[in-house]
């Protein structure tokens, strides 16, 4: 299963350079951001169009990452609770089964179907 990740994986990667180096125009023309608000004008200094992609690309990555990492800290946090919850129910079902027995002892079933027909009068 790792060879067909790392196959793919260097697949895209092939067709992401053959893509970057057939449109090298395109990707190198100068662009910039402008937010226009009622308030508020800014404008970036022009970059060229690769690097914005880039950026943005990284940008959604380390994003990513950081809301699976928190993820990974709250699955964690579960899996404890869950663990302590086992234990103190594997406690509980010990200390059940090492309860001593009390009561009368259990009938056989013959002597059970004859005390029932003295208890009917017969």
């Amino acid at each position: 299963m790792s060879y067909l990740k790392a196959i793919t994986l260097s697949a895209l990667v092939a067709l992401a350079i053959i893509f970057m180096v057939q449109n090298i125009e395109a990707l190198s023309h100068p662009l910039s951001i402008r937010l226009n608000l009622v308030f508020l004008k800014l404008e970036s200094s022009a970059y060229a169009t690769y690097l914005l992609i880039l950026l943005a690309f990284f940008v959604g990555l380390l994003a990513a990452s950081l809301l699976g990492i928190v993820e990974r800290f709250g699955l964690r946090k579960t899996i404890r609770d869950q663990q302590k919850q086992v234990e103190g129910l594997n406690k509980e079902l010990s200390s059940l089964r090492n309860l001593p027995l009390t009561g009368a002892p259990a009938a056989s079933g013959a002597s059970t179907a004859a005390a029932k027909q003295e208890d009917a009068g017969l």
